[in-house]
């Protein structure tokens, strides 16, 4: 018979083992373990969390290597293209989703079109319905870019109706009939906003403004949320329009409303940061001063992040957290990519660390976007702040 000590030793050793990898679902602290890096195209595993990741870029792309944001779509409709910005250039990649594999690369815009401009590739936005096309901008011109073929088709000539300058901040319904955008004027400073409607070719909306942060088409076409530029005790943050009807509902940056600071919009449903609870918040268009809690983060006001509720299924939603701040925290989703569920019972899956180092420069957070099918997540990271900045691909585990 074992002594009492014998089995305490094997007790503590039992529970000072690490782990196994895999997805976490319960709020312990994780720190990252070792890695090494494959050189751009190699796959390698999270060693806490289990899940395959493909470094996209290298030093053979230069040092600045990124995707443009969560709400902005890296990867298409069929995840067998997406186009990042490599060193100052907008370049499409080839993936196999199956082999989880790249198998090609190219500039983007490969020729300009017929105006002569290149478009922007930061808010250029993937068909959703044709994996071959890209809607991108330049000027007042809106372009339909089939990649495939290189060839651009005019979709709207916006100068006759607006004065000269420049769109910017593109939004879209998931069906490619609703447009919304930032409006600047030629030396590019910010002076407003339009929504356009393809199908009758009218413009719902414009308006002069330059307390704006943005504006965003919900995937349904239907409603539109524009932010102002401003925050604070009882100031209007958010305005939500109903393009059917051209009901407008203000929301309030604190109580009652607690508007949506950085979100993502569904299908008729808008989720986003309560920037006065630190909590994430679910809120539907048609009833836009209720909500419920997504994620309460209590007293960690040291993360911020990312959304992405570009997946068609919205029962979950894609953050990537990151230390923003000099404040105390817990350490739980320290610099992790996590899928939070919707429906308010705080679930979530713990999927990878990022380990890209904030250090308080924008393009080192990761604002990692999730693929229509929930596959694959693009993000940016500069790997412990090597100064080397490179795109990554997450492989999802199926839900």
């Amino acid at each position: 018979m074992l002594s009492l000590c014998t089995w305490l030793t094997i007790l503590l050793s039992i529970c000072s083992q690490t782990p196994a990898p895999g997805i976490r679902t319960d709020l312990a602290i994780y720190d990252p373990l070792p890695v090494t890096l494959p050189k751009a195209g190699g796959v390698f595993t999270d060693p806490v969390f289990g899940t395959q990741l493909m470094r996209v870029t290298d030093e053979t792309d230069g040092k600045e290597n990124q995707n443009a944001y969560s709400y902005w779509p890296s990867l298409n409709k069929d995840s067998t293209r997406f186009h990042i910005n490599c060193s100052g250039r907008a370049m499409l990649f080839r993936l196999d989703p199956a082999r989880f594999a790249l198998v090609g690369k190219e500039p983007l815009f490969g020729r300009k079109p017929p105006s002569g401009y290149e478009p922007r590739g930061e808010s250029a936005i993937w068909s959703g319905e044709d994996p071959d096309v890209l809607y991108c901008h330049e000027g007042l011109h809106l372009w339909a870019h089939n990649v495939a073929t290189q060839e651009y088709t005019l979709v709207k000539d916006f100068t006759d109706v607006l004065p000269p300058g420049h769109l910017a901040q593109m939004s879209k319904s998931l069906d490619d009939n609703v447009f919304a955008f930032s409006r600047q004027d030629p030396q590019w400073n910010l002076v407003g906003y339009l929504i356009w409607r393809r199908s009758d070719d009218v413009l719902l909306l414009r308006e002069d403004r330059t307390n704006l942060d943005e504006v965003q088409v919900d995937k349904s076409g239907r409603y539109c949320v524009m932010k102002a530029a401003e925050q604070g005790k009882g100031v209007v943050q958010a305005r939500v329009i109903d393009l059917e009807t051209n009901q407008t509902e203000d929301l309030i940056d604190d109580e009652p409303d607690y508007a949506p600071g950085h979100s993502d919009n569904g299908q008729g449903t808008i989720i986003g940061a309560d920037n006065w609870r630190n909590c994430l918040t679910f809120r539907s268009f048609a009833t836009p001063h209720e909500f419920r809690t997504v994620l309460d983060l209590k007293n960690d006001w040291s993360q911020d992040y990312h959304l992405s509720l570009l997946a068609d299924n919205e029962d979950w939603v894609l953050l990537s957290f990151y230390v923003g701040n000099d404040l105390p925290q817990s350490g739980v989703f320290r610099n992790e990519i996590v899928q939070v569920a919707t429906d308010g019972s705080q679930r979530v899956r713990r999927l990878a660390h990022h380990r890209s180092v904030y250090a308080k420069q924008y393009w080192n957070s990761p604002r990692a976007n999730i693929g229509r099918d929930g596959r694959f997540v693009l993000f940016t990271s500069n790997w412990e702040g090597s100064g080397q900045r490179d795109v990554f691909i997450l492989r999802v585990p199926p839900l």
